[in-house]
């Protein structure tokens, strides 16, 4: 089976993400071909509960085919993902609003690297304060060493 995403043209979003069969794909232009993804969007229904959300105007959408497996374009999309047709590949949601995307490793960066000193107790990210704090929330990580609060 293959799996396609349903992307917002207006944000890149991914709203849904739908199976099709490897039958359909082969014989409607083959994996990853622009050909699929048009007899996709031409065959799969308007799904009824974005209808509604969206005051019963379906958004302008296109399809990308994802990899469950994550074989192509990083990784497997899911809905609230964005996908990033210059890189060709799905972003996931930022955990946190102040951490940035690292596109050579594919994963959300913080402003502040992660502390791997855990001589003070389990670390966690403290997003208001932009930081790393230790988890009983006493001392903080400069990037060098902990400070108490």
């Amino acid at each position: 089976m293959a799996h396609f995403a349903e992307i917002r043209k207006d944000n890149n979003k991914v709203i849904r993400v739908v199976v099709v069969s490897n039958d359909d794909v082969n014989n409607n232009g083959g994996d990853y071909s622009t050909k699929t993804e048009e007899w996709v969007s031409k065959n799969i229904v308007q799904d009824p509960f974005i209808l509604e959300e969206n005051n019963n105007i379906y958004p302008e959408t296109y399809w990308k085919q994802t990899s469950y497996n994550r074989n192509n374009r990083v990784y497997f999309a899911g809905i609230g993902m964005t996908y990033d047709n210059i890189n060709d590949k799905f972003i996931p949601v930022c955990p946190n609003a102040s951490w940035i995307f690292n596109n050579t490793t594919n994963v959300y960066d913080p402003p502040i690297p992660y502390c791997m000193d855990t001589s003070e107790g389990a670390v966690k990210w403290d997003e208001q304060n932009i930081r790393w704090v230790n988890d009983f929330n006493t001392k903080y990580w400069n990037g060098n060493s902990w400070i108490i609060i």
